[in-house]
């Protein structure tokens, strides 16, 4: 029996109740957001008003650790990795719990303010780090500046280019505009062509492992229905160039997707964005916006025969959250 026959069960409890993934987890969102009681008490309530059974919240709600973690009216986000833990010896953290009087994790008897660990806020250059709401704090005297004895410190990202010729910093170092080879390649390009002229400059993923980017898309076959994702949720040590290019040079970034997507045969791609990085994720929604407004998204782009559309989607603070499995069923739901 071949793959494309086999029953799945997850598709098939989603067509019986009209595809409600996508609605589950923003519900369980605001649920997390609204107050600090166990996801325990409210995740099942959740999933039954889409006709769910519990489990199909308790799993997200107790894994993602921004709808796990206690929730007061003021939020703060404390971070613990390697570079902020090497800037003060871990001792931030304590300074942090003491000046806001709530332990890491917890949430104030009134439910006034609460205290979240978590790994990477991308300012392993000015550690140690916290975002106090959607504002980021960041150095040595980050409980004075939580306190309001010192204003916030929000150094931007240091980026250089030595190369003299910039490519994936041409936007940042050198303010050059994107969205210029897309037009120019829907009207007289294939997605052979743009295979072929990645596979010839010898593009690798900087995510470690250095694999082939042509081989990563031929590898989806111009399969129907392909959804094109940009992993946004970095987080280990020392990495911020997602941050960097999602916040200083949004347009490049959705140009690259948009390239991708044609060369795998997708009408879609998505965008993930850390839940830690608020201000990457606003530019980025507005950039697509944008790009919507100036015709290099839609239907029929630029005169040509290709429909493509590009989302943001939110992650929720825990790491296994890019990579195709685990966004399966986040944008399966939402499909049509």
């Amino acid at each position: 029996m071949g793959t494309h026959s086999r029953f799945d069960a997850f598709r098939a409890l989603a067509d019986r109740r009209g595809r409600p993934g996508v609605r589950l987890l923003d519900a369980l969102t605001e649920e997390a957001a609204a107050g600090h009681a166990p996801v325990e008490t409210w995740a099942p309530e959740t999933a039954s008003r889409f006709g769910l059974p519990a489990a199909s919240a308790l799993g997200p709600a107790t894994f993602y650790a921004d709808l796990a973690a206690p929730h007061g009216r003021r939020h703060v986000r404390v971070c613990t990795a390697a570079a902020c833990f090497a800037a003060r010896a871990g001792g931030h953290v304590s300074e942090v719990e003491q000046a806001l009087d709530v332990a890491t994790d917890h949430v104030t008897t009134d439910g006034e303010v609460s205290l979240q660990g978590v790994r990477c806020l991308g300012y392993c250059y000015a550690g140690p780090a916290c975002l106090d709401g959607d504002t980021p704090c960041t150095g040595p005297t980050l409980a004075d500046q939580l306190t309001g004895q010192a204003l916030p410190c929000d150094p931007p990202i240091p980026a250089a280019d030595a190369t003299g010729a910039p490519v994936v910093l041409a936007g940042v170092v050198e303010d050059r505009d994107a969205w210029r080879a897309w037009p120019a390649v829907l009207r007289a390009g294939t997605p052979e062509q743009v295979l072929g002229e990645v596979a010839a400059s010898g593009l690798r993923g900087r995510g470690g492992a250095g694999f082939p980017v042509a081989a990563k898309w031929a590898a989806a076959g111009r399969s129907p229905g392909t959804v094109v994702v940009a992993n946004g949720d970095e987080g280990d040590p020392g990495s911020y160039a997602d941050r960097l290019l999602m916040e200083a040079d949004p347009g490049r970034v959705l140009e690259g997707l948009a390239l991708a997507c044609f060369a795998c045969g997708g009408g879609r791609g998505v965008v993930l964005v850390r839940s830690e990085y608020p201000r990457a994720l606003a530019t980025m929604r507005m950039a697509v916006e944008r790009a919507r407004a100036d015709g290099h998204l839609g239907r029929r782009v630029h005169g040509t025969d290709v429909d493509l559309d590009i989302e943001v989607v939110e992650g929720s603070g825990s790491y296994v959250a890019g990579e195709e499995t685990a966004l399966r069923g986040r944008f399966e739901s939402s499909c049509p």
